[in-house]
Order: C-alpha cells, then structure tokens, then sequence
C-alpha cells in the first residue's frame, strides 16, 4: 500500500483528469517485443492467495443441497447484475477508466463503492492496471497478457508479487491521477487491505440483514437459518467467485478466441461467450479499436447491455456526455 504523503506528493500540481476521449492505445512502444513473455514470476502475494483459495472452496458448498434454495439463487443473479454489471464493467470499466460518460459524484461513488464489494482492488488500482493494459495490450508490460499463458491472464498475475512499492506509485501517477485526486478514492487507498475491509463489511452487512428478514417471517426455526445460510452463500460467496472470473474472462477468453472486426496492433478478439457472461464486455476487439466509446457494439447484432443502461441512466439524469462510437463522432 502507498503511503498518504507519497500519494499526496504524487498528486501535487495534478488535477486534471486524463483525457480519455482520445483512444489510449494510441503510442504503443513498438520497440517492445511482442513475443512470448519468459520472464520470472514474482513471489506469491498470499494474502490474494489464501483469500482466493477460501473463497473457491467455500463455493463449492453450494454443491450440497441443503444449501440450495430458489432465493438464493435469484440473490446469485441479482448480485451478478449490481456488482457484475453496474459496479464492474459500467463503474470501474467505462466510467472510471475510460471516462466514456459523465455521472454526478455521489452515483460515481456509489458505483466504485459497489465495486470496492466484489474484492477487486481499489478504483486506483483497478483503473491504473486497466489502463496500462490499453497502452501495451498484449507487449512485455501488459500486466494480464495471455502470451504469457491463459493461467497467467485469468489469475496468476494477481497473485504474484510483480510490482515494487515505487514501480506501484508510478504506475499510480502515470496512470490514476485522476482518480488519486477525489478525496474519498485517497481515502480509500489509506485503509488497511481496503479490498479486505469493504468486502467483509459489506459480508457482515448482508449476513445480518439476510438473517433478520429470514427469521422475521420463519421465527427463530432452523428453516429460517437454512434459508440464511444460502442466501449468503448464493448471494456473497458464490456470487464474488462468479463475478472474479466472469471479469478475468475479458482478460483471458477475448485474449485468445473469436473474431476480429478491427486490425488492432494486440490480440483482442470479440467473443460472444463471454459477452454473455458481461452483458457486452466480450466485444473486446472492438472496444480496443475505439476505448473511448460508451458503446462496443459496432455490428447491429453485437448486443451491448451495458451500454443500454448508461443509456438508461441518461435519460434518468444520472449520466452526460455519453461517448458514442467513433464513426458517429466523426460524422458530426
């Protein structure tokens, strides 16, 4: 974790944001290889490890039927859409890393709180990651390449200890300026294992209250502490396993399957699979091809869910200055 004075010193004479309406693949350093990645591995960061381990083996209970329930499983899909969808890919995604829209603060921090839930690393750290990826997609500093195996772009580059604490502040200031200039994002980044803190309170919030409206209608009976217990299973547990590799499947699967509508200098292909898996996110060749767009979908039948809803925010008075895709822009 960066040190408060390091950030704030990192932060002086900043204050503008980055633009992000010109796309940020451009200026690749063509000077790098693009070959396969044979570099060492950092050591293992097995705070992510044990975290991710528990998570997995505490999903698998799910398995068992006495942890079922129709309940459950509509708090899996409910979850999916709130932290999967709105906080994720519409929040930390196209709001916070491409500045492809514009939201009044309080819902842009409702997004990135939402997102703080799913255990996915601070707005900061997320958008610098991300944004480093767009600059040397699929080059020696892309941080999730697949050339450097599948495992690797799925997982194993967020368990291995890649970065020094001042390779980190860098990639901060190069990268997340912006971001590191709202109070309640520097705030954030002093919490002990932010990622940690609001992922188990929002846990503990969603056990109790969970368990409160269960025992308000069944009582203090064992039915009610069944139904509670798959509520948070389905609901919390089940649910941030789901959306962690629904997320790491844009950086691995669209790295490495389907198609391609746009000559790209990386590897990204669009991918219907895990398009339905993001509700729009897979088309990823096109989102390379113009990052600065609200919008992936550059083919009539290249569903975009996500973009629908920043539309709906919209037209609610929750979102401004909506990108559109790159053709549209340029014939006005």
């Amino acid at each position: 974790m960066i040190e408060q004075p390091a950030i704030e010193a990192g932060l002086r004479e900043t204050g503008k944001a980055i633009d992000m309406t010109v796309p940020i693949t451009s200026g690749l350093d063509s000077s790098i290889d693009g070959s396969t990645w044979t570099g060492e591995l950092g050591k293992v960061r097995w705070d992510y490890t044990v975290f991710f381990v528990t998570l997995h083996a505490l999903a698998l209970l799910a398995i068992f039927p006495w942890f079922f329930s129709w309940s459950g499983v509509v708090a899996l899909l409910v979850g999916t859409v709130v932290f999967g969808q709105l906080a994720i890919p519409i929040g930390y995604h196209r709001l916070l890393s491409h500045r492809s829209f514009r939201t009044p603060k309080w819902f842009e921090r409702l997004l990135v709180t939402l997102a703080m839930c799913t255990a996915q690393e601070t707005p900061a750290h997320w958008v610098a990651w991300h944004r480093m990826h767009h600059s040397h997609s699929d080059r020696h500093d892309d941080p999730h390449s697949p050339r450097r195996g599948f495992f690797w772009s799925h997982v194993n580059w967020l368990v291995h200890e890649s970065r020094s604490r001042l390779a980190t502040f860098s990639m901060y200031e190069k990268y997340s300026r912006d971001i590191l200039a709202d109070p309640y994002y520097r705030w954030i980044e002093r919490l002990p294992s932010p990622a940690g803190v609001f992922f188990l309170a929002h846990a503990v919030l969603y056990a109790l209250v969970s368990t409160a409206i269960c025992m308000f209608i069944y009582g203090n009976t064992a039915e009610a502490y069944q139904l509670s217990a798959s509520l948070f299973l389905w609901g919390v547990v089940l649910r941030t396993v789901w959306v962690w590799h629904i997320t790491w499947s844009v950086n691995s699967i669209t790295h490495l399957f389907g198609y391609r509508n746009h000559e790209t200098s990386d590897d990204s292909r669009n991918n219907w699979f895990v398009t339905l898996l993001t509700a729009g996110e897979g088309w990823h060749n096109n989102h390379h091809a113009d990052p600065a767009s609200a919008s992936v979908q550059h083919r009539w039948w290249e569903i975009d869910i996500n973009y629908y809803v920043i539309c709906l925010f919209g037209k609610l008075g929750l979102a401004t200055h909506i990108i559109r895709p790159r053709e549209k822009r340029q014939a006005v």
